[in-house]
């Protein structure tokens, strides 16, 4: 257990600067895992702190509040699964619960459709032949993969949808003897030998998982499962850095015209803060290397698709793959997408030199206008109304370029497309590396992809009904700082990170985070 003495044992000399004195006191707090102090403009101290998880789970209850939030995501999946509509969807069909958060009604069928398939193509593309999925679900994708597996173990935490895709799997023999159905949490992983899978899946499950801690150990101990050569695919995970546009997004389409925009700023706000989903930064997957050293590479792709939803505009897939890496890293030059004023035509023209390149900073257009809407929203006249704003976004012309249509283009000239999300850039922007097919570059895919700014790694998730124990915690941490510092080391403000990126003697590297 953690020790709770609101006494620091050996709190610093107050002598000393004063920026130094607070770090110093702050990582001296049981519930602070790490810290740093910067001297703001106006010569307050900011200081930026990392909660320590034990602290949270055990001292402020986070464990318990932890079970009943799966508890409460567990009832709500097994009622959207017992109605009528849930149990006569077709086999290997059963989209219930798949809802627009625009529209509140469930995705249309051949968006659905598009969606498993895009999922099923990219997890084939690991050549899977020993699977565990986490979260199977209806069997979305366990019917689809399994067919061409080996072995096929898939847990999900609902007794009543396994036992429908238990009887669903007794009518196709073929596919029912290579798969075992297992009743189990995520973090359950236990019984299984080490490195005996090639492939373990979370699709669609992590938004569902707690809090980031708990998601960094379920990966942890996924880790442990596969074997050299072999991956874990996370698939469909909300997106941190468009988080905020996905808001003002969702908002403004609901938003009678008559609502005042300072009313729908409001609102925008209120779903960025209170989402209770996990929404987690590419930042995060990049930087698990500290958890799970047998991590040799992270893919951050972009969902492909035509299907214009949430799902194809606002998620991504994560690959990371597991033990050494076999094979060098591309050798392709960047250009930058404005820098070389590029465009959809002059991407097909560079096509035709059969020789690999890469792109960087291309303008989404799949996401321009909401962007568009969440940067003007901010600026505006705030006494017009949601139907004149939503009307002037609709009449602007923002420049983009489909993701899909760089994906066709590719293929037509012989070239597989790789798209990534791993800068994590707020403006939604990707990188696109271009490599011909045939080539023993592209049977690797091992790209350089341009890399993210230091602070992309402070924020790595939102935090889910987590702001109770934070609270508590920051009352705490300043309580501690009255009773041992001098007035001139407090802080005016503390904000909560998931990590502080550092240099390689320890310096924070990011002094941006003042900016927060």
């Amino acid at each position: 257990m953690i020790e709770t003495s609101a006494n620091f044992e050996n709190p610093p000399k107050s002598s000393a600067e004063p920026r130094i004195v607070l770090e110093q006191a702050l990582l001296l707090h049981p519930g602070v895992r790490d810290a740093a102090v910067f001297n703001s403009s106006a010569g307050d101290l900011v200081a930026f702190a990392v909660a320590e998880d034990r602290y949270l789970d055990e001292v402020l209850g986070r464990a318990a509040a932890q079970a009943t939030t799966i508890a409460k995501w567990q009832k709500t999946y097994d009622l959207n699964q017992s109605g009528k509509a849930a149990i006569a969807a077709p086999s290997a069909f059963n989209t219930r619960g798949w809802d627009s958060t625009y529209t509140r009604q469930p995705l249309p069928d051949d968006e659905m459709r598009e969606w498993i398939q895009t999922s099923v193509d990219s997890i084939l593309d690991l050549k899977p032949k020993a699977v565990l999925e986490i979260g199977c679900s209806t069997g979305l994708l366990l019917m689809r993969i399994a067919p061409v597996c080996e072995r096929y173990v898939a847990l999900d935490f609902s007794h009543g949808v396994l036992e429908r895709l238990r009887a669903q799997l007794a009518t196709v023999p073929n596919i029912a003897e290579r798969v075992e159905v297992m009743e189990r949490r995520a973090d359950n992983l236990a019984g299984f030998e080490a490195e005996s899978f090639d492939t373990v899946i979370i699709n669609s499950a992590a938004q569902y998982f707690p809090n980031l801690g708990y998601l960094t150990r379920v990966l942890e101990n996924a880790a442990s499962l596969v074997k050299d050569g072999g991956h874990i695919f996370i698939g469909d995970v909300r997106s941190l850095p468009l988080l905020a546009a996905f808001a003002t997004s969702v908002e403004l389409f609901q938003a009678q015209d008559e609502v005042p925009l300072a009313e729908l700023q409001q609102r925008a706000n209120k779903r960025f803060r209170l989402t209770p989903e996990l929404v987690l930064s590419p930042a995060f997957f990049l930087a698990l290397r500290e958890h799970l050293p047998r991590l040799s590479r992270v893919d951050i792709n972009l969902r492909p698709g035509r299907a214009d939803n949430e799902m194809t505009r606002y998620r991504y897939n994560a690959i990371l793959h597991i033990g050494p890496e076999p094979q060098a890293p591309c050798n392709i030059a960047f250009k930058d997408w404005s820098d070389a004023h590029l465009s959809l035509d002059g991407i097909r023209a560079m096509l035709r030199s059969g020789s690999p390149f890469g792109v960087s900073h291309i303008p989404n257009d799949r996401i321009a206008k909401d962007l568009l809407g969440q940067e003007r929203l901010a600026t505006i006249d705030p006494s017009l109304t949601a139907g004149d704003f939503r009307r002037m976004v609709e009449q602007c012309s923002v420049p983009g370029v489909h993701p899909q249509d760089l994906l066709d283009a590719g293929a037509d000239s012989g070239f597989q497309v790789f798209l990534s999300w791993a800068a994590c850039r707020v403006d939604g922007s990707y990188d696109a590396a271009f490599i011909p097919a045939a080539s023993q570059a592209c049977a690797s895919a091992v790209v350089p992809w341009p890399e993210p700014h230091a602070c992309a790694f402070a924020r790595l998730a939102n935090a889910p009904g987590q702001s109770k124990f934070l609270s508590d915690l920051m009352e705490r941490m300043l309580a501690h700082c009255r009773e041992s510092l001098p007035p001139s080391c407090m802080p005016c403000r503390i904000v909560w990170v998931d990590s502080i990126p550092r240099s390689a003697d320890g310096v924070p590297a990011c002094s941006d985070l003042a900016a927060f």
